[in-house]
């Protein structure tokens, strides 16, 4: 991956114009800023050491909860692909129309073609798509946007930067780096600015982010096959049969999807922050692993009785999954490594 399509990789993980829309108080995010600021440093000091090849799974293969991670993270990441194509596209960009169908069989095309390691470089027009309208369609707030009344809901607008943590799964290098604090810098103005702003192109500034995220999402579940013990080609059909399943009813695909998808997500992220950083400095990345265990009980919480059912299966597949596919390679290197008797 060149250097400017690591810079656009970033830039559409940040998701900026999404975070601009949001019209949060400043104060509110100027606090969710902070909030968020451990994770930024923790990821910056894990790439800036040597840049992963498999993203945060690198950070907890040698431990006992590494397929646990991977499984959890690649499963998340999955289930976005589709749902948020179907939200963006019939619910943002082009409610129910003939118009909406093309537009979702594009991006779904455009989507299996980054699955299958192919057309990186459509980031940057993308990239382009994202920065240029932050300064486009927008006008004063004459009242400002109204301060949060809970703390909870701060915190869940700051959850709402973990998808720069896709950013070391992209092919990066150390002195690459520095993109994940510019990443973020780019996410906190957008933030700050949609604190002074409203626009009437709210929905389209959303769908948006959105596919900007489906497109690093591919990319980086493209890059993260090998270790899943998938072929690209097998990731990529699996995905259209998701991808033509959710047409049959957008919304309630969406409904069912989306709940065990964030829960994945932030088990995930809390399994690999827990062990990210070593040393003195994993005080740094066990903050934002803090962050992640609440938007877990967050993402349960919040669920109808559906969601949870669907959200506790998903995560005792993927942990029981996790801990016996790790037993198996233990078992199988152990095996291997133990020498025959001698006749």
């Amino acid at each position: 991956m060149n250097r400017k399509t690591l810079i656009a990789f970033a830039l559409n993980a940040s998701a900026p114009l999404s975070l601009e829309a949001l019209h949060s108080s400043f104060k509110d995010s100027m606090i969710s800023a902070l909030l968020i600021l451990p994770l930024g440093i923790s990821l910056y000091l894990y790439v800036s050491r040597s840049w992963p090849k498999v993203g945060l799974y690198d950070a907890v293969r040698s431990t006992k909860v590494g397929k646990i991670q991977l499984y959890s993270w690649a499963l998340s990441y999955f289930l976005y692909l589709s749902y948020t194509l179907d939200y963006a596209v019939f619910y943002d960009l082009a409610p129910a129309s003939f118009y909406s169908f093309l537009l979702f069989f594009g991006l779904t095309a455009m989507t299996l073609l980054l699955l299958l390691g192919r057309g990186e470089t459509l980031l940057i027009p993308m990239a382009v798509l994202q920065v240029v309208p932050m300064f486009l369609g927008w006008s004063p707030s004459v009242t400002g946007a109204q301060d949060s009344l809970n703390f909870v809901n701060i915190l869940n607008s700051s959850l709402l930067l973990v998808c720069v943590t896709l950013i070391p799964y992209a092919d990066g290098e150390p002195k690459m780096a520095w993109v994940i604090p510019a990443s973020i810098s780019v996410g906190f103005v957008a933030l700050i600015a949609g604190s002074f702003l409203i626009t009437g192109l709210n929905g389209i500034y959303q769908g948006i982010s959105m596919i900007g995220l489906v497109m690093v999402e591919a990319i980086a579940l493209s890059r993260t096959s090998k270790s899943l013990g998938v072929q690209p080609k097998a990731l990529g059909i699996a995905f259209l049969v998701s991808a033509v399943l959710s047409l049959i009813s957008p919304l309630g695909y969406y409904n069912i999807t989306i709940a065990p998808s964030v829960a994945l997500l932030y088990l995930s992220l809390f399994l690999a922050f827990l062990f990210l950083l070593p040393g003195i400095k994993r005080i740094v990345s066990l903050i934002p692993a803090l962050m992640m265990i609440y938007g877990l009980y967050d993402s349960i919480l919040i669920g109808d009785m559906l969601q949870r059912v669907v959200i506790g299966s998903a995560l005792a597949g993927v942990i029981l999954l996790g801990l016996f596919s790790g037993r198996f390679t233990e078992s199988r290197g152990n095996s291997k490594s133990t020498p025959l008797p001698d006749k």
